[in-house]
């Protein structure tokens, strides 16, 4: 579970934590997830890229980030519901949670201002479509914003390479939950 202050900062972005789903068999792991940002085009990566001297950087960096998460599929118009990597109280590593998106929402401004980045249009997040088969993730850069669709993540040689890596154990620790049998489960189920 994550903190009120975490759900409030969320709300405030325009997502709302759905208590009840089920994590389908085989999700990408968020922290193989987070290796998205080095996704080259070939592995079918889609990217918008903004500099930050963008005039309307803000509202720019919100249409973005709409219309490639509806564009590769993330979620639906009759289903706004998504999984957003985030920190858990439990441990340091990111986990899957799942929010809908609201009527009103501002993931570029409020959101990266919280939970979603460092700062006002400064994202860095990872989301995966609830079927797991569309990552939408946006990072920042020295001198722009990225905000990217990736179909099918299991085909991206970058993200096997470093589900293979975990799971091999190197990222297991004694008094936390392996992480090695959620990536070797998503590498044999895809």
């Amino acid at each position: 579970m994550t903190s009120p202050a975490v759900a409030k900062s969320l709300a405030a972005a325009g997502l709302l934590f759905v208590d009840e789903w089920t994590e389908p068999e085989g999700l990408i792991p968020a922290i193989v997830a987070g290796q998205a940002p080095s996704c080259p085009p070939s592995d079918g990566r889609v990217e918008a890229l903004l500099d930050f001297l963008e005039p309307q950087l803000h509202e720019k960096a919100n249409a973005d980030w709409y219309r490639l998460a509806v564009e590769g599929g993330l979620f639906s118009e009759t289903d706004r519901r998504f999984l957003l990597a985030l920190q858990s109280e439990e441990t340091e590593r990111p986990q899957w949670f799942c929010v809908e998106l609201q009527s009103t929402w501002d993931l570029m401004g409020e959101g990266a201002a919280g939970p979603l980045g460092s700062a006002p249009c400064r994202p860095e997040f990872r989301m995966v479509s609830l079927d797991g088969n569309v990552l939408v993730f946006a990072t920042t850069w020295e001198h722009a914003i990225s905000t990217s669709v990736l179909k099918a993540p299991h085909r991206s040689q970058v993200l096997r390479r470093w589900a293979e890596d975990v799971a091999s154990g190197s990222l297991d620790y004694p008094d936390e939950p392996p992480l090695s049998p959620a990536a070797r489960r998503w590498l044999d189920t895809h």
